[in-house]
């Protein structure tokens, strides 16, 4: 026997609390991408001065984003929502996938979400930024994204439908969420000025940056102070959404005008 080791320690029985439902922070929850290196860190960023518990969970996917590979995740709900504390009740849950909720379907992914856990609302990032578009009353917008082009088209056309004039449009045509996560803020910086300069003929009301692993947090204050006109992306938009839904209170510098 090691002489060293105490011996036995006799613990005494302490009485504690619990917080009540009424005294709890908003609960929040999000569903991110296996491959997401961004919305994480932005969603601290965007909601880190608000009350909240924030929780997540990764849904699992393939790096390469093509329309199949994204709607893929249809299936792959079920598993990553039961990785959520079991009966846990939230008041708003996102789904961290620009792409994947078009071609999914918003009012698809809702619904998925609803019947697997406890949450007052649901909404994604595609939700959001038309919701945050016609709040800016934006009508001619800029936007810019990652993807491949068809995927691109495809959302466009989505803006399009929903009353938007997608008046200039840029993208990197880059494939891997992977690559895309660590494409540089002052890249996206001068993407962004590229499409606003792109519009020449068309004043815009706004631009759109698509897909939550763009690092646009840094730079969206930048960006509209050198273009003169609101910018949102994926995760400025969905974790604006998020606190909208569920009554959070969040402080606006160096967001954006969507926060104001």
């Amino acid at each position: 026997m090691d002489e060293n080791r105490p011996q036995k320690v006799s613990f005494s029985r302490l009485p504690f609390d619990v917080i009540a439902p009424q005294d709890q922070a908003l609960q929040l929850g999000l569903v991110t991408l296996e491959t997401d290196l961004t919305i994480e860190n932005e969603f601290r960023y965007f909601l880190g001065d608000g009350a909240l518990s924030l929780i997540h969970t990764r849904i699992a996917c393939d790096d390469q984003v093509t329309a199949d590979n994204l709607t893929m995740m249809e299936d792959r709900f079920a598993e990553a929502l039961s990785l959520f504390p079991p009966q846990y009740a939230f008041d708003a849950v996102g789904y961290g996938c620009t792409s994947a909720s078009l071609l999914i379907g918003e009012a698809n992914v809702e619904k998925i979400i609803k019947s697997h856990i406890d949450t007052k609302h649901v909404t994604t990032p595609m939700t959001a930024a038309k919701r945050g578009l016609s709040k800016l009353g934006a009508r001619n917008i800029g936007f810019l994204a990652p993807y491949i082009s068809d995927i691109s088209q495809k959302m466009c056309n989505d803006l399009s439908d929903a009353g938007f004039n997608v008046a200039a449009a840029a993208s990197f045509d880059e494939g891997r969420d992977s690559i895309v996560g660590c494409i540089s803020p002052r890249a996206i910086l001068a993407a962004i000025t590229a499409v606003a300069e792109n519009s020449a003929n068309t004043p815009l009301d706004a631009i759109f940056v698509a897909c939550t692993s763009l690092k646009c947090a840094p730079i969206i204050a930048e960006a509209e102070a050198t273009l003169g006109i609101p910018v949102l992306s994926s995760n400025s938009a969905l974790a604006w959404d998020m606190a909208r839904l569920s009554g959070l209170a969040v402080g606006s510098a160096g967001k954006g005008a969507l926060y104001s």
